[in-house]
């Protein structure tokens, strides 16, 4: 039997921004209530998945994962930490747990921000446990409606769960850092957020665009597809791709000066790259954390540029 283990990296996705991510090998009971029901609304949320484009079950599932990737990043790590009575429960284990970081960041730093953002969760997830909980009963009442799904109950009852599994994770990880039994390892790897060339990022918004900073000095700009990931791109093409740009801005400076102004203000931040994201994964063997990272880069770029926007806002109110 392999035995149980568990491991926190601490990941920046940027100089100002960061993300967590836990890698737990312990599996839940297979018995219990709550593996069952999850197990059970897994497999139901992947069927619709499945369904045809067109469908009324497709569009659900896509608007539904929509949603849930708007829930903060830090809620999925503290759901991926194990609860401490099933830690408890495992025949064997670690007697230390891992805790990678950035080698640049000072330990004694690491262990402060660990345990500021700990402490601020676990009342915070009880609370809104609680209020879900409050909710289900009124939330069940729209199961009256006739042949139209209950979304306000299931998504009501899926907050309730998540929140659960986030306050399980966070008094498992109060207990830890209280009793020292965190290790913590800095490594060059995780850096990367911190030293990377900013010219190069991408970032996202709510509303699904992207973009990237063009620079003419640039001698290798990367091209994005639609999904976000750079696609190869030739010599002949950088340098078409350049000079279509330096055209651009010479026939339409105002254009260049509306537009690029707030994309050129948040990749000031210097967010990670795709290629980092892979980097990253690939020396820690953490497959699964690709998506964790996207959707928290996602996730902390949208508020940067959020904040730019309403701050030009606001000093164009003031010189109005």
């Amino acid at each position: 039997m392999t035995k149980p283990g568990m491991r926190i990296f601490l990941i920046p996705l940027s100089r100002a921004t960061r993300t967590l991510h836990c890698h737990s090998t312990l599996a839940p009971p297979p018995t219990s209530y709550l593996t069952r029901a999850t197990s059970w609304a897994g497999k139901k949320w992947s069927e619709l998945g499945q369904s045809p484009h067109d469908s009324a079950k497709h569009k659900v599932f896509v608007f539904g994962t929509r949603v849930l990737d708007k829930l903060p990043h830090e809620e999925y790590f503290l759901k991926a930490v194990p609860a401490k009575e099933d830690w408890d429960q495992a025949p064997t284990k670690p007697n230390m747990v891992p805790f990678t970081y950035p080698s640049a960041w000072k330990e004694a730093r690491v262990k402060d921000d660990f345990r500021a953002l700990v402490k601020a969760r676990v009342p915070y997830h009880r609370k809104y446990m609680i209020y879900s909980a409050i909710w289900v009963p009124f939330t069940s009442l729209f199961a009256i409606v006739p042949l139209v799904p209950n979304f306000p109950l299931f998504y009501n009852a899926y907050r309730l769960w998540s929140h659960w599994k986030a306050y399980q994770g966070a008094k498992h990880l109060d207990f830890l850092i209280t009793n020292n039994v965190l290790d913590y390892q800095p490594s060059d790897v995780l850096n990367m957020g911190l030293e990377h060339d900013p010219e190069f990022s991408i970032f996202f918004t709510s509303s699904g665009i992207q973009s990237r900073k063009r620079s003419v000095q640039s001698t290798a700009a990367p091209t994005f597809g639609a999904d976000g990931h750079e696609l190869p791109q030739s010599p002949e093409e950088a340098d078409a791709k350049r000079q279509e740009t330096t055209e651009d801005q010479q026939h339409h400076p105002s254009k260049k000066s509306a537009e690029m102004a707030p994309v050129d203000l948040i990749l000031r931040d210097g967010f990670i790259t795709d290629s980092e994201i892979r980097t990253i994964c690939l020396a820690f063997d953490q497959t699964p954390m690709h998506r964790e990272l996207e959707r928290a880069r996602h996730q902390e770029a949208d508020k940067v540029l959020k904040k730019l926007l309403a701050d030009q806002k606001l000093a164009k109110n003031k010189a109005d």
